[in-house]
């Protein structure tokens, strides 16, 4: 059998999502019509290139006889039951109940390029399953996969978060949308990816879940990060068969079906190949966004309150920021504070306070040259300051207090743990470790050649 549009199609539109064309028959008084918005912005005019599915809205008149129905397989998630079979040797027939009612029926050929739907509940909805359904099949031999995330765009690439349902995924993007400067939302549940020449792309669909995202956008994957819920911050990055497995109930299709199947894992192997991948323990929090910004992205950060910049941008912007209530965290280069703050690795995070004192740590221009991030170690009467570093070997600076640029009140590690530098302890801690400067050079000489090189 042949499934080509029905005599009560008499209206064709075409869409493409992903590069991927394909075309909806129905019939131009059905109330779906009016209700196709979310695919307004991949709708196209038909052109001499083949669809890669179609599919007919079929009235119960113009349905098949589907006796002789075989079920292979179901898969049931407590809202939606689907139930995959065969009727014969050419046909396959998927049945979809929401909520244990009927919802639709889609007949399709072995090959996944023409079908036929027969709707028995929410129209809409049995439409749009219906479409995801085909477009997943049909598309799964081209190295393309339809996820099941949510999936942000920051400065040009595409970050994705995957993980089971209630998760969290919604909820840690719109912390990126709030926290994170640049970023949009791409799609709230269901992006596509696809390899083009190699390289891994992510693009906006019509499927977006409970979240409107319709958006007709695509960008270079950034990363891919598995969530899970967790009492801290912590993020790693993964190996391939951890990738793999992470990535296996993200990707929609039917696994059943061989070539489906090979397609699917010939994707997923490339995207792991060409994708860094990681896996994040996180709250619901600002701090997950950021421990997960800071290890995946690494680029210029503006938050609500907070500034991320780079440490070579001018400091007339940290300035300027912190003059206006704002915090700013900044990375740290170098190792001439060893042993609180490990340069390259960590950040601080500075604020304008209302007057310094001997033991802050402070960004400050010193002897007329040049930034440095030290700690004061004396303030005279002059305001005329002192500052050493703490892995300095005696080594001062000096400045007024008005070439005091900010105070530095947490060290900022790559897990995202925030260590304060103003409490009491660590205060001791830091005039007990200027004290030992006769042994210093020696405690820092072990320190580099064991420790340092153990937590870098």
């Amino acid at each position: 059998m042949i499934l080509k549009k029905t005599e009560s199609c008499t209206l064709s539109i075409r869409y493409r999502v992903a590069g991927h064309p394909f075309t909806i028959h129905l019939d131009e008084h059905d109330e779906l019509v009016g209700n196709l918005s979310q695919y307004k912005p991949f709708a196209e005019s038909p052109t001499d290139e083949p669809d890669r599915f179609e599919l007919s809205v079929a009235t119960e008149d113009e349905w098949v006889d589907t006796t002789g129905f075989t079920e292979d397989v179901r898969q049931d998630d407590g809202e939606t039951l689907i139930v995959a079979g065969r009727i014969g040797e050419h046909l396959r027939l998927f049945r979809f109940f929401l909520y244990g009612k009927p919802a639709c029926q889609i007949l399709s050929d072995p090959d996944f390029r023409q079908a036929r739907i027969l709707i028995e509940g929410e129209r809409l909805y049995s439409l749009n399953n219906a479409l995801m359904l085909m477009y997943a099949l049909s598309t799964a031999e081209h190295d393309t996969a339809l996820f099941h995330s949510s999936v942000v765009s920051h400065h040009g690439r595409g970050y994705m978060f995957l993980g089971k349902s209630g998760t969290g995924k919604s909820t840690h993007t719109s912390l990126w949308l709030k926290h994170i400067e640049d970023t949009e939302l791409m799609n709230d549940d269901n992006p596509v990816v696809r390899i083009i020449d190699g390289t891994p792309m992510v693009f906006g669909s019509p499927w977006s879940g409970k979240t409107p995202c319709y958006r007709n956008v695509c960008a270079p994957i950034g990363a891919i990060v598995q969530l899970s819920q967790a009492p801290v911050n912590e993020i790693r990055p993964i190996g391939p068969i951890e990738a793999y497995a992470a990535l296996l109930p993200s990707i929609s299709g039917a696994r059943w079906n061989k070539r489906v199947a090979d397609g699917l894992h010939r994707m997923q192997t490339l995207l792991i190949s060409h994708t860094a991948m990681y896996h994040l323990r996180c709250l619901p929090d600002r701090d997950a966004a950021l421990t997960c910004w800071r290890a995946i992205a690494g680029e210029e950060l503006m938050t609500d309150g907070t500034k991320i910049i780079e440490a070579d941008q001018a400091i007339s912007e940290v300035a300027r920021l912190l003059a206006e209530g704002r915090r700013v965290v900044l990375p740290v280069r170098g190792y001439s504070m060893l042993p609180f703050i490990i340069g390259d690795r960590d950040s601080v995070e500075l604020v304008k306070p209302s007057d310094y004192a001997v033991g802050d740590v402070a960004l400050a221009y010193v002897n007329g040259t040049h930034y440095v991030l030290h700690r004061i170690t004396d303030i005279d009467d002059n305001d005329s300051i002192e500052l050493t570093g703490d892995g300095n070997l005696g080594f001062k600076e000096h400045c007024q207090k008005a070439d005091l640029i900010g105070k530095a009140e947490f060290v900022i590690t790559p897990s995202g743990r925030r260590k304060s530098l103003t409490t009491a302890a660590h205060l001791r801690r830091a005039r007990l470790w200027q004290q030992l400067l006769p042994i210093r050079r020696w405690i820092l000489a072990i320190y580099k050649r064991t420790i340092l090189k153990l937590i870098k």
